[in-house]
């Protein structure tokens, strides 16, 4: 088979494209927070079953597409930059382009973000074919909770009323870069309009995301026939979520970032932090969820009519349901307001967290990666 990595004794060749012209490049650019990582697990996992369908998936690791985009981008990843990332976009690229067969797929959340000038540089790299840039899109009712406790994650101290009042009122105050970080990577219409004027809005698509308690399995069955993959050709079973943390793990991180801010430099051991995040925090049974505060809710809702009106008009595919964006009523489930959390929840959720750490495997098991993957 014509790779970069050898196949398997006995793998076939993958169909190979008559026109390298004819040949379908997918680039899934966003938004965190929206199965992202559950896809790009998927994918990773099915990578050889995929190449046998002439669909190819370009990472010799799963981490690529992290190192490909920061070297695109040309950022730091917490004011530093590693040196591997050098090279990674070409590296990536350059397989896309020699890929024989009738699609590729390449997916990053910070594509979305991309400056016209990078934007123009990821199409030229990625050569001969048919560009098609994918958007994954979910209300912003979810979102904005969903993306406080990512800040959270990596080791932010924000609150939530203040991140709150930064993305929705544009507040004055001393963390404004959240209001343009949001919003950059988040809102489909100001997302996609520079990539649009490249490619075209027909080669724009919009996935929606299905509102809670849905099966899994639907955002990936839509994303797959958008591809051109056929779904259950792939399995699952690898694919896993960026689990979120709880209204009282959020809470109890937020406030541990603001004590360590105390100490100068802060450096946290970054798989003692993916360990007690994604395994232990996010291991905790009954989190509670973050709810978008009611006094939001008025704005949430005139906000999304607004998206909704604002897609129509585009052009741009739409798979999936419109609908979907809307905010849905609060579910059933247990909500609790950070704000509104007792010394004595934090005091059992950090005994929880010291206890998980101190009886740490010794070869701790690997979780999802931040940002990178959603």
């Amino acid at each position: 088979m014509r790779h970069w990595r050898a196949a398997r004794p006995g793998t076939a060749a993958p169909p190979a494209t008559a026109d390298p012209a004819a040949k379908h490049v997918f680039l899934h650019i966003g938004a965190p927070k929206t199965g992202t990582t559950f896809l790009q697990q998927v994918l990773w996992a099915n990578r050889e079953a995929l190449a046998e369908t002439g669909v190819c998936y370009p990472l010799s690791r799963p981490r690529e597409h992290f190192h490909a985009t920061m070297d695109l981008r040309q950022m730091t990843w917490g004011g530093k930059h590693d040196p591997a990332w050098d090279g990674a976009w070409d590296r990536v690229s350059e397989r896309v382009r020699a890929w024989p067969g009738r699609a590729a797929v390449l997916s990053n959340e910070l594509l979305g973000a991309a400056t016209p000038d990078q934007i123009a540089r990821a199409i030229r790299s990625l050569g001969p074919g048919e560009l098609h840039i994918v958007f994954t899109a979910r209300d912003f009712a979810r979102q904005l909770p969903s993306d406080w406790q990512e800040q959270v994650k990596h080791t932010h101290s924000v609150t939530y009323p203040e991140f709150l009042e930064v993305l929705v009122n544009r507040a004055d105050g001393a963390r404004p870069h959240y209001y343009e970080m949001f919003w950059g990577l988040h809102d489909p219409v100001r997302v996609l309009a520079p990539w649009a004027d490249v490619v075209g809005p027909g080669h724009v698509h919009v996935v929606t995301v299905p509102q809670a308690g849905a099966s899994r399995d639907v955002l990936w069955r839509r994303f797959a026939a958008l591809v051109g993959i056929a779904a259950d050709s792939c399995d699952l079973a690898q694919g896993r979520s960026n689990e979120s943390l709880g209204s009282v793990e959020a809470e109890l991180l937020r406030r541990t970032n603001e004590r360590a801010d105390r100490v100068q430099p802060r450096v946290y051991d970054q798989k003692l932090r993916s360990y007690l995040v994604g395994t232990v925090l996010a291991g905790r049974p009954n989190r509670a969820a973050i709810p978008l505060p009611a006094e939001f809710g008025a704005w949430a809702n005139e906000r999304s009519e607004k998206l909704i009106a604002e897609l129509q008009t585009t052009g741009y595919h739409i798979v999936g349901d419109l609908e979907e964006l809307r905010p849905a009523p609060a579910s059933a489930g247990t909500r609790r307001d950070p704000t509104a959390i007792s010394d004595g929840e934090l005091l059992d959720a950090a005994l929880d967290a010291l206890a998980g750490l101190l009886t740490r495997p010794t070869a701790a098991p690997k979780t999802a990666p931040n940002r990178g993957s959603t």
